[in-house]
């Protein structure tokens, strides 16, 4: 189910990219700009608040099938103390989500620091946030797995460009390829999951 909410996040937050972007493209750049930062990161914000609410239910719907199975009942109390469920849920559940989203807060302030140490060069303001909600919401291990593809991606588009322009090398921003490679991952996950590296690098 989780995989599914986490698309319709993404396939939202390309929408609004698509449209804030037409809209600077149409006039009242800066102000559009501004909004299109401020969206890109209530989204973000919102994103974290949403999949965690998910996270929260399924805990609860893990609770409800232990208590009603004859077996798994014995795990929950009074049987048992509830730092084991909450141990289970967290390792289960949670913990993927957890280290995403570190992963995705370390891009974000990294991005930023880069950005302003090189005056701008890499990335567009509302790029920090697309590229750190991209990570949250693939999850772990596909977060790793997403960076290679988009690093790998990156650097394929770059070398085609670079001959294409004759050997100049014009600046590529990646504000269009954030969205589309994280549901791309979280598509073709269900491949990845049966990969050797896949199982090692799980929580």
């Amino acid at each position: 189910m989780l995989p599914y909410f986490s698309l319709g996040i993404l396939s939202f937050a390309l929408g609004a990219q698509v449209i804030l972007r037409f809209l600077v493209n149409r006039g009242g750049k800066k102000y559009a700009a501004f909004q299109q930062i401020k969206v890109t990161k209530y989204i973000f914000i919102l994103s974290i608040f949403l999949i965690f609410s998910a996270l929260c239910f399924q805990s609860y719907q893990q609770y409800q099938i232990w208590s009603g199975n004859e077996l798994s009942k014995y795990l929950l109390p009074p049987h048992q103390n509830i730092n084991y469920f909450i141990f289970y849920i967290t390792k289960r559940f949670f913990a993927p989500h957890l280290i995403s989203l570190a992963a995705g807060l370390l891009f974000l302030f990294a991005a930023k620091k880069l950005n302003q140490k090189y005056q701008e060069r890499f990335f567009y303001a509302e790029e920090y946030h697309f590229g750190a909600l991209a990570i949250f919401l693939v999850s772990h291990p596909g977060w790793i797995f997403y960076c290679v593809f988009v690093i790998l991606l990156y650097l394929l588009i770059h070398i085609f460009s670079f001959f294409i322009s004759r050997f100049s090398s014009p600046r590529l921003p990646l504000h269009y390829l954030w969205l589309p490679a994280a549901i791309f991952v979280i598509i073709v996950s269900g491949w990845l999951q049966d990969l050797t590296l896949w199982s090692l690098l799980k929580v």
